[in-house]
């Protein structure tokens, strides 16, 4: 086959999408020269390198439902902690990053990973728990403050009442990740068993495909450890759109109308206590020590009373007699909020 009649090769990103197309007949005017490919018109010109023998994958959208659950997760795992531990803790939630497995292989090699099923998901996910975690957890509940020697257990594997501690904590972490999750798609957490190597754990089908990884920082105490989620994305591209755009924000105002007047009628049936200030009087604490029974207390009557419900001032009135029974005339009904907003305005 001469040169001019050699296929051409062209490799062009269009939506996403990879075309790759060959002519069997090159045209004089598109030569090869240097690796460059000379495009027939209407081609586009800003091709872009491609590798065909790795699997990454882009993945553009930002998955709003998954930080959500991971926020929920953070919220009620402190929680969960501190009734078990008995000590301040505190889970903070790290952005979701996209990875290859094989990249978050080499960050947890040391890991204790644990496989869990997320169904009716496709699939494994891994919950990894860092030794440092585990080994102040056993600590605390045996009554020490979490203080480890990272030397003495560096490399070690983990003893059989580690391993059911470790199990403890498994348990209630699934349990609220399931919880966390409810409001967004209903998945039902299943542990399958673990693993000390992610060689063995085989929740992806290549090294190379793609995973997000859910990172928290756990502090118990003084000490510091991290806990990871790891989720396969093909176990989540099937409600990929769910995840981008949670439920919550796709609800109608009629939902919102319907709580706010549910709210409305149950703040107008409750009952609420009404204080007349009758009279204020400022006084030493010599002459109030030497008060004795009998003593009178002289006063001038009030010509205006301020009527509050809970010490906020809500109504003006003045104070009287009507059928023999003591009274106040409502002059004037105050509404906190508008002389709130009046105030700042008027500092505005």
């Amino acid at each position: 086959m001469s040169d001019k009649h050699k296929p051409i090769i062209d490799i062009s990103d269009d939506n996403d999408t990879m075309v790759v197309s060959a002519n069997s007949v090159a045209n004089e005017d598109n030569a090869i020269d240097n690796n460059v490919v000379s495009l027939p018109s209407g081609k586009k010109a800003d091709v872009k390198p491609y590798d065909l023998s790795v699997k990454h994958r882009f993945i553009p959208e930002r998955l709003t439902a998954l930080e959500i659950i991971n926020e929920r997760f953070a919220r009620q795992f402190r929680i969960g902690l501190f009734n078990l531990l008995r000590r301040n803790t505190d889970v903070i939630a790290s952005p979701i990053e996209t990875q290859t497995f094989k990249y978050f292989s080499n960050i947890s090699s040391t890991y204790h990973l644990n496989l869990v099923h997320l169904n009716p998901l496709r699939g494994s996910c891994l919950f990894s728990f860092s030794p440092e975690l585990v080994f102040i957890v056993v600590d605390t509940l045996f009554g020490g403050d979490g203080h480890t020697n990272k030397v003495a257990t560096e490399g070690r594997e983990f003893t059989h009442t580690e391993q059911q501690i470790i199990k403890r904590v498994l348990e209630l972490a699934l349990t609220i990740y399931q919880s966390a999750w409810a409001d967004i798609y209903s998945v039902e957490t299943e542990y399958t068993r673990s693993e000390i190597q992610s060689k063995f754990t085989n929740i992806t089908t290549s090294p190379d495909d793609v995973v997000l990884t859910s990172k928290f920082k756990i502090e118990i105490g003084s000490f510091k450890a991290t806990f990871y989620i790891c989720i396969p994305y093909a176990m989540v591209e099937p409600i990929k759109e769910l995840l981008i755009k949670p439920p919550i924000e796709q609800q109608t105002y009629q939902d919102d109308n319907v709580w706010m007047s549910s709210l409305t009628s149950g703040i107008k049936q409750s009952t609420v206590e009404l204080v007349a200030n009758f009279v204020r009087i400022h006084t030493s604490v010599s002459k109030l020590l030497a008060l004795k029974t009998n003593d009178i207390l002289m006063i001038d009557k009030p010509n205006q009373l301020d009527v509050t419900v809970g010490g906020v001032p809500v109504l003006k009135g003045h104070y009287g007699k009507v059928n023999k029974q003591y009274a106040i005339q409502v002059e004037q009904v105050i509404n906190p909020v508008i002389e709130q907003l009046n105030e700042g305005m008027q500092n505005d």
